[in-house]
């Protein structure tokens, strides 16, 4: 995407009030401080921090280690990028190995764990069958035995695998991200890449903040507002007219929600990597205790909502409405 298009495509979600290239709307700001707030296109996405902190020169250099956080993650693991680690990896034949620098071993490491949690619902190793869909075909069957990542950060594949960690890498980057403002001093900070966002503190002179859940049916309206002082939000869903490119890792078929699921968690990788299976099996009873989900999906008579351990009355009192 060159310079123009990116301002273009930015201002105009910003003209909506859509935190930009995301399914989240902020609701309501602090008028007693102004935030540090910065954009950034990272991640196939567009990147925002809103930051609060006492000394405006250290906001500032937070968000700039922060970001660079997020541009070295893109650099070493975006699929889409054919010089990533990733992509190199991805490449090479049946029996390869390499070992990973240190912020790649970590993040493949906790998208392996989340294939064990998920039962196989969330699978990083779908690569190859996402691309066989994007270029209309039918994929292959996966190998019974696919990656191995050893104690030494070495990664051995089998078969034409492929990884690719984009339903759990954007939450992960974000924890990172975080942990970056909390450790400059930051006393609230918001940090959304696309569907996964994370808050911590609260604006000045509010309780919370309030984060706004688009409706998958009806993208100019609210489905619910969240009041959040500390955890993340991830959405999946299909917000875009083709649909979205998720692919079941159990039988490698594409996946056709007809609406969104969201996670609250207390990290944004635990609710980026759950958001993805449960858009595969949108059943949330299997979900782990420590989480909150929404789905909402179309059916005969306009939109069911199933929820788990989500309460609409404690997030909002206003569940669904039409943006001011």
């Amino acid at each position: 995407m060159d310079r123009r298009t990116f301002l273009h495509r930015m201002g105009g979600l910003l003209a909506g009030g859509w935190l930009a290239g995301s399914p989240f709307r902020l609701l309501a700001r602090a008028a007693e401080a102004t935030p540090l707030v910065r954009l950034y296109y990272v991640m196939g996405t567009i990147v925002r921090f809103e930051v609060y902190h006492p000394d405006r020169t250290a906001a500032r250099d937070a968000v700039r280690r922060a970001s660079a956080l997020l541009f070295e993650v893109h650099r070493q693991m975006s699929v889409q990028e054919p010089a990533s680690i990733l992509s190199r990896w991805n490449a090479s034949p049946s029996g390869a190995e390499r070992v990973l620098p240190e912020l790649t071993r970590q993040a493949v490491a906790e998208a392996l764990r989340w294939r064990a949690v998920t039962g196989g619902r969330f699978d990083p190793t779908v690569g190859a069958a996402v691309v066989a869909w994007q270029h209309g075909r039918t994929p292959l069957p996966q190998p019974e035995r696919q990656v191995e990542l050893d104690g030494d950060g070495r990664l051995r594949k089998w078969g034409s695998v492929a990884l690719d960690l984009g339903g759990s890498a954007k939450g992960w980057a974000v924890d990172q991200a975080v942990a970056v403002l909390r450790q400059a001093g930051c006393t609230a900070a918001l940090v959304n890449a696309g569907g996964d966002l994370r808050v911590f503190g609260a604006p000045p002179g509010r309780s919370a903040w309030m984060i706004g859940i688009r409706h998958p049916l009806r993208p100019d309206e609210v489905l619910t507002t969240v009041a959040l002082t500390e955890g993340a939000l991830a959405t999946s869903g299909d917000y875009e007219p083709d649909g979205s490119m998720l692919v079941d890792p159990r039988d490698l078929a594409r996946v056709r929600l007809g609406g969104s699921v969201t996670v609250w968690a207390p990290t944004c990788g635990t609710a980026d990597a759950l958001a993805t299976a449960l858009a595969v099996d949108p059943d949330p009873s299997w979900l782990p205790a420590s989480v909150r989900a929404l789905v909402a999906r179309r059916d005969a008579e306009g939109l069911r909502m199933q929820t788990c351990r989500w309460s609409f009355a404690a997030v909002s009192s206003n569940q669904i409405g039409r943006l001011p």
